[in-house]
């Protein structure tokens, strides 16, 4: 028998049907239906996967019952649908996992976009906070350049970038005709005297802060306090015609609101009030407890002015007097102050009138304020019955003030009670905004940082091979090994094929060529495992081999009918195998996107060549069919290539905006952390840091004041008297130069603070040219227990005497830092200090402009002994002086001297700071 004779009898054995060559595209038409259903159509992605596996069923059952009298006649045919079934299957399998994959991806998105927008309204909240620490420290309208100065040193971070700046930034502010106002209240330390250290603050917070809402509704702006002395200033940051009646009012409800203190307590407290008419300048001075303060030879004045007043009255120069606009009780004041004197002109008394302040100038106070009068017999009465801490308690319901940083950290939505039940269309705003830039906002700026934002680990899905398993299992596995597991299933089918549709004498071809490729696949496989370089090649080469795999064998006998004139079997019948690699393609998530594409591409151009090509056919098959055969083959692939680059381009689009996400959650994580690091200097920057742990605790009561009793605690005054004449031999225009050279003076002594030794140092504030510090404040409670009174007292002299000694090192180093400026700027300041040691009481009030501060007769000492001084000496106290001599330090008594404040004149003790510059140079270097 010749071979022709041969090769027809085992074509004839065939028996080629109709329906046969209609299974093929039957299959493509269930692999565009399933990819369509995986990729396209929006769903719920556990029912439709329920559904889809169904589907496929189904499909597959519908065409066994259709095709089911061809099978049960033809073996082979029932053969061809269990690699029709297995080719399905790869489809559903590719189908599941990019179902998985991009569940993963959204449910990734969904997540990172939920915390950035976490981040972001958790950024809001603290800019917020940011904003309310500024503005409790310095007006509005300086907050935006301090809070530019504190941002960028965060920011840039690269030293040598930065310029190195010969004086420290300096945010001050000249303002023309305004009015400023001194209020001390008289006789307030018999009050302090009966009250206990929680009673004393929240006394003086419901009356500070009762200033503030007075000064707020007459457009005052509070500068500080300094123990029980109030100032403020009227026409800045906007000057206004009114503002010296603004003050003189403000000076007058200041003397309404004493009246009810002194008529509910019984105690002879009273207002004594200076206000003066001219130029200031303002900001903040040094590095650390910044205090918006005003300087000038007016604000030195309107202090002078107070502390030659009349109490009860509002004492007003004769430039005040000229700018009022409202009828006031006016009478000529004869002081004999050496200031006043001096300044040559005539001063005033601004009397309380029984009629209403507020009616009487209507058209110059507009806000009525309704005040609370207390009744004068209810109260007198009530004298007789209760204590002066419950009086003061019971005066204090009346006003309700604030509880300092009450509302830190809140939103101006949560502080209302009618905001919060409405929806937060802001937040939902947000979110839409933020998720609609992360997902279309693609520049070509950021596009590299997108494509390098994840690692190469993690650029495939986690669900790519199986859906369940971890990333880390997943991750390792390579491209080359998935064309290797996704092909061997094809080459089991391509088996059956040869087997089912080709002649025996061209299965040795055909079988060798398909051994071949999965061996090279293999190997291809196995060296990308065990190498890292030239990854890319590798997946070139796998995906040559896997093509091959399933194509290969129409080549073999598409080679061979035109060698040999050998019959094969239709192209059509490779058709499902072609759709198959195409779509493994698609699995390959660590390619690049256009990569993928140019896979795809070459994939899809050639299979149609070969398809289209050599689609050869058995003699029994009329031409009509095969032309339609040839229609469905390209109508197919055409239309599996658009879908899976559709797809790919989707898959890309998301994978992208995954990644955008993950950089804008990193840029929001980073800012978040500059914000709350900037917020805790900030804070600290307020107050102590044992006391801001307790405001930023989560568990802090809102409603709780701060206030300490501390014993043995060091206080010191040092002032430069000479900057005084320095101060006033220039003219207003060189004001502000003083002013830097004051600043670079008090960020000098700033910085040795900083120095681990000084650590227990607290800085109070600044006033003028004088420097208020404290030793002793930041130590915890002690506990002594059961211990006998021998080692308390021993403890106490040790924290004593260690207080005491700190500061006497920290006041030499601030001499020699001194000394050093003067070489620098040819100037001869000199300190004057004075030191005190005792009990005292700290605590935080002001509701809208939160201050720490210390009260007691060891802050007034301090003071007193600082202004009864000498140069370059320390002056102290026998308290502390006696403390130091039991250490060892020799002092020099300067006997009894007369002290304001104190009765009897006492004993105080000096030590000379010249003759200790050796210790200040060996601390000043710690």
């Amino acid at each position: 028998m010749s071979r022709t004779q041969t090769r027809g009898l085992s074509l004839e054995q065939i028996n080629w049907p109709v329906n046969l060559s209609e299974l093929s595209p039957l299959f493509s038409a269930l692999c565009l239906s399933t990819l369509f259903q995986f990729f396209i159509l929006p769903r719920n992605r556990q029912l439709f996967l329920f559904i889809s596996l169904s589907f496929i069923l189904l499909n597959i059952g519908i065409l066994v019952l259709i095709t089911w009298p061809v099978v049960k006649e033809s073996v082979v045919f029932a053969q061809s649908l269990i690699y029709l079934f297995v080719l399905q299957t790869i489809i559903a399998i590719v189908g599941i996992m990019c179902d998985a994959n991009e569940a993963g991806s959204r449910a990734n998105i969904a997540m990172r976009l939920s915390e950035a927008v976490h981040r972001r309204t958790e950024l809001e909240t603290l800019k917020d906070r940011q904003d309310q620490l500024l503005l409790s420290v310095i007006p509005a309208y300086l907050t935006d350049k301090v809070s530019q100065s504190i941002i960028a040193p965060s920011i840039n971070t690269d030293i040598k970038n930065k310029n190195h700046k010969l004086f420290h930034d300096l945010h001050v502010q000249f303002h023309d005709n305004v009015t400023i106002l001194f209020a001390d209240i008289v006789n307030f330390t018999i009050l302090a005297a009966q009250l206990t250290a929680q009673d004393l603050v929240r006394t003086l917070n419901e009356l500070f802060s009762k200033f503030d809402h007075d000064a707020q509704r007459l457009q005052c702006m509070r500068i500080k306090f300094l123990g029980d002395c109030y100032y403020c200033v009227s026409g800045m940051p906007v000057n206004r015609p009114n503002h010296a009646d603004m003050c003189v009012v403000m000076g007058l409800e200041m003397i309404k609101t004493i009246k009810q203190v002194r008529i509910a307590t019984g105690v002879d407290v009273n207002m004594r009030i200076g206000v003066h008419t001219g130029s200031v300048l303002c900001g903040i001075l040094g590095l650390k407890k910044w205090q918006f303060d005003v300087w000038s030879d007016d604000v030195n004045l309107a202090n002078q002015m107070e502390s030659a007043g009349l109490p009860g009255a509002v004492h007003v120069t004769k430039t005040t007097k000229d700018s009022l606009i409202g009828d006031y009780c006016i009478v000529e004041a004869n002081s004999d102050d050496p200031v006043i004197v001096a300044h040559g002109e005539p001063t005033y008394h601004i009397l309380p009138d029984k009629t209403s302040l507020l009616e009487r100038t209507a058209s110059i106070y507009r806000n009525k304020r309704k005040t609370v009068d207390l009744c004068a017999d209810d109260v007198t009465t009530a004298v007789s019955r209760m204590s002066v801490k419950s009086k003061v308690s019971k005066m204090a319901e009346f006003w309700g003030a604030e509880t300092p940083f009450a509302n830190f950290g809140q939103k101006p939505n949560d502080m209302d009670p009618e905001n919060q039940r409405r929806p937060d269309y802001r937040n939902t705003v947000q979110s839409m905004t933020l998720i609609e830039n992360n997902l279309t906002n693609f520049s070509l700026k950021n596009m590299s940082s997108i494509l390098k934002c994840v690692e190469p680990a993690c650029e495939s899905s986690p669900y790519l091979l199986c859906p369940f398993s971890s990333r880390a299992s997943i991750c390792h596995i390579s491209d080359c090994f998935i064309f290797f597991l996704f092909s061997i299933p094809v080459a089991l089918v391509n088996l059956l094929i040869i087997r089912m549709n080709y002649p025996s004498y061209l299965h040795t071809p055909m079988f060798s060529q398909l051994f071949l490729s999965v061996v090279c696949l293999f190997l291809v496989a196995m060296v990308e495992r065990i190498t890292t370089i030239g990854r890319t090649f590798l997946t070139a080469l796998a995906f040559i081999f896997s093509a091959s795999i399933t194509i290969g064998q129409h080549i073999v006998v598409s080679f061979l009918d035109v060698v040999d004139d050998v019959e094969s079997a239709p192209s059509i019948i490779w058709l499902p195998g072609c759709i198959s690699h195409m779509c493994t393609v698609f699995v390959l998530y660590r390619l690049r996107h256009s990569f993928r594409c140019v896979l795809i591409s070459v994939d899809f151009c050639t299979f149609i060549f070969l398809l289209s090509t050599f689609s050869s056919s058995p003699n029994n098959i009329a031409t009509p069919l095969l032309s339609f055969q040839l229609t469905i083959i390209c109508v197919h692939l055409v239309a599996v290539f658009l879908l899976l680059l559709f797809v790919d381009w989707i898959t890309d689009y998301e994978r992208k905006a995954e990644a955008r996400c993950n950089v804008s959650f990193k840029n929001e994580e980073r800012d978040v952390q500059t914000m709350q690091d900037i917020n805790t200097l900030l804070i600290e920057n307020i107050l102590p840091r044992n006391v801001a742990v307790k405001f930023l605790s989560p568990d802090r009561n809102a409603e709780e004041l701060y206030a300490r009793d501390h014993d043995n605690v060091c206080v010191m005054f040092a002032s430069i008297p000479n900057f005084k004449d320095f101060w006033s031999q220039w003219d207003t225009s060189r004001k502000l130069e003083c002013l830097r050279l004051l600043n670079e003076i008090v960020c000098e002594f700033d910085k040795l603070l900083s120095k681990p030794k000084f650590s227990c140092i607290e800085k109070i504030k600044t006033v003028a040219s004088t420097y208020i510090v404290a030793c002793g404040l930041n130590e915890c409670e002690i506990e002594f227990g059961e211990i006998n009174d021998a080692v308390k007292a021993k403890k106490r002299t040790s924290a004593a005497f260690r207080n005491s000694s700190i500061m006497i090192d920290f006041a030499l180093s601030m001499a020699y830092v001194l000394e050093q400026l003067n070489n620098d700027s040819f100037q001869s300041f000199q300190l004057r200090i004075g030191m005190s040691l005792g009990p005292l009481v700290a605590g935080v009030i002001g509701a809208q402009k939160p201050q720490y501060d210390i009260w007691g007769n060891t802050v007034n000492l301090a003071s007193r002994m600082d202004t009864h001084g000498e140069i370059q000496k320390i002056h102290m106290t026998t308290e502390m002086a006696r403390v130091l001599m039991e250490g060892g330090y020799k002092l020099e008594s300067r006997g009894k001297i007369k002290v304001k404040g104190v009765k009897h004149p006492m004993e105080t003790f000096l030590l000379s700071i010249g003759s200790n510059r050796n210790s200040a140079f060996s601390n000043n270097s710690l």
